[in-house]
């Protein structure tokens, strides 16, 4: 049986590839941090190593015996105050998960990364590829500098003789969203409190199918390339209604300004002596919000495998989760 190192293996991403590495065959060894929560990785039949990413020599030892290692593990802040935190996760996390597998023999590494470190397209019919250069305001983000950098430690190892593969995942939904992500909305759907409805769009992608593009990445693709992981392109509102339609909510929906909302948020985030209520939202996932950023998954198609859910199936696995572990209330 073949085993695999898994960094991040209590997060959303992290419990979905789990799952899916085990349902393949594969042995999990996974790697989390002392205080993390480990209540859904414990219901997995995983070999639980726990340590801090710069204790090269305990990841070193965790690795032993692995013949792949899948780092997923990752600070996903965009506030420039967090910048000394994503720098120690994103990018010296990453560097001492490179150099550890590199001297503990691993045959390959698939590295966890994000659309945010492409640039996007406004059109559905022709979303952004790996090769999209990216630019503007996305370009400035704190989260997508320190996973940039963090790709390019990955791409170097080629040199040390390790097999690297990159996956950039758009938005996920699914099962196993404890810390709230996109599955946040559901919740804010349940119990009637969505703060605004975005008037922008972008690429979805499952959980589940995320995870077995990582599981197939183990095994296929170029070494030193780069993914998209998407597939269902959707504006926001389209999102937020299939959510209302699955859970049968009927209450209206907020009708706030999205530039003012903004506003408010960058007001706080410069002078928070004045504005003292803190944003319901970062202000730069609000100007992400207020565009539309697709992708195309046409390269992971045919090089991975992958095979992408529909907004439909994916909104339903997060609330079918959520009601099987409690975070939802009402009519089913």
């Amino acid at each position: 049986m073949k085993r695999v190192l898994l960094t991040g293996a209590n997060g959303f991403v992290g419990l979905n590839i789990a799952q899916a590495l085990l349902q393949q065959g594969y042995e999990v060894r996974a790697w989390v941090r002392p205080s993390s929560n480990t209540q859904y990785l414990e219901s997995m039949a995983v070999e639980i190593r726990r340590g801090e990413f710069p204790d090269q020599a305990a990841l070193q030892d965790a690795m032993t015996g692995c013949e792949y290692v899948i780092h997923t593990a990752g600070n996903t802040s965009c506030r420039n105050s967090d910048l000394p935190a994503l720098t120690a996760v994103n990018v010296d996390g990453t560097r001492a998960v490179v150099d550890a597998a590199v001297h503990a023999g691993v045959r390959r590494l698939v590295y966890t990364s994000t659309t945010s470190t492409i640039g996007s397209r406004r059109h559905r019919d022709r979303g952004a590829d790996e090769q999209t250069r990216l630019r503007g305001f996305r370009a400035r983000s704190p989260y997508a500098l320190t996973k940039q950098q963090a790709e390019n430690i990955v791409l170097a190892a080629q040199s040390q003789g390790l097999e690297v593969v990159i996956l950039n995942l758009a938005e996920v939904i699914g099962g196993y969203d404890h810390n709230l992500q996109w599955g946040r909305m559901v919740l804010a759907v349940n119990f009637n409190q969505v703060p605004f409805v975005p008037p922008g769009g972008g690429s979805f992608c499952s959980a589940s199918d995320a995870a077995m593009a990582h599981v197939n990445a183990l095994t296929r693709g170029r070494s030193g390339s780069r993914y998209i992981i998407s597939g269902a392109d959707h504006r926001f509102a389209e999102f937020i209604e299939e959510i209302r339609r699955q859970l049968k909510r009927t209450d209206p929906l907020p009708q706030a300004n999205c530039v003012l909302l903004w506003l408010q948020a960058r007001g706080h985030e410069l002078l928070p002596g004045i504005f003292r209520d803190p944003p319901l939202v970062e202000s730069y996932r609000i100007r992400v919000f207020g565009g539309e950023h697709y992708f195309d998954a046409g390269k992971a198609r045919r090089e991975l495998a992958y095979q992408h859910s529909s907004l439909q199936v994916m909104v339903k696995e997060c609330i079918d989760w959520y009601r099987q572990n409690g975070f939802l209330t009402g009519p089913v």
